[in-house]
């Protein structure tokens, strides 16, 4: 179990979690509708360290998503 020290649930902590989370991966699947995240730390967010990290990517599109963005 891998546990970061975190106090509080903010945005920052979720990206953190997130790249843990990569650093653990070989694969992402990321059920996604293709919008910029809301906030840091969003699913757009993690999508792209993904990539940056060169991570394979799976975008699972929700029912009546855009498909505008690059995914």
């Amino acid at each position: 179990m891998h546990r970061l020290d975190r106090i509080e649930s903010d945005e920052n902590a979720h990206m953190e979690a997130s790249r843990a989370m990569l650093d653990r991966a070989g694969h992402l699947f990321a059920v996604w509708d293709g919008k910029p995240a809301r906030g840091y730390g969003g699913t757009a967010d993690v999508v792209a360290e993904t990539r940056t990290q060169r991570i394979p990517v799976t975008v699972i599109w929700p029912e009546g998503a855009s498909r505008d963005q690059a995914a």
